[in-house]
């Protein structure tokens, strides 16, 4: 039996007890309709909407400006300005690393170091009303990069490039 084969889709559609669908409640999902955030020049798997679970997201514009926070390296400036964010403050280095799946250091396929994620300091920082941002749940990035559905993150693409976007404060994080 397959429980879900009645379901007209099944990656948009759940039916936990079989007994009727409902939708996931995501505009965008990598399967069916990437959405803006489906594609990366260099190579698919580095889309950004690769870091939603399912790679389910939402977008929307501000109506107003957001406060949102990040975990990332100390000492101000453009460290505040990464691309992903939630919107509460993390509580430690842990949980910055194991709910938004934050690595400490990122591979390519060839196993080459492509980056690193120093985690000491938080940023509260100010989008302006009028962008467009995405949000959906974190997705696992392995080991005890875990995040989850019910650990939501906001993507905003090149927020150093937008104007009015303001790293309004920043203080260490153990």
């Amino acid at each position: 039996m397959k429980p879900y084969s009645y379901v007209k889709n099944p990656t948009n559609w759940i039916d936990p007890f079989g007994l009727s669908a409902t939708s996931s409640g995501y505009e965008f999902d990598m399967v069916n309709n990437p959405g803006p955030l489906g594609d990366h020049p260099n190579n698919i798997r580095w889309a950004p909407a690769g870091n939603f679970a399912g790679g389910k997201y939402n977008s929307r514009v501000l109506d107003e400006d957001l406060i949102l926070f990040r975990g990332g390296n100390g000492g101000g400036g453009q460290n505040g300005l990464g691309q992903w964010f939630t919107t509460s403050p993390p509580t430690s280095v842990a949980h910055v690393r194991i709910d938004t799946a934050v690595k400490p250091q990122w591979f390519n396929e060839a196993g080459e170091l492509t980056g690193k994620s120093p985690i000491n300091a938080v940023y509260k920082v100010k989008i302006p009303k009028g962008t467009t941002i995405f949000e959906g749940p974190v997705g696992y990035q392995g080991g005890v990069y875990l995040g989850g559905q019910d650990k939501m993150q906001i993507f905003v693409k090149e927020p150093w490039k937008i104007d009015g976007v303001k790293v309004l404060e920043d203080w260490p994080l153990r």
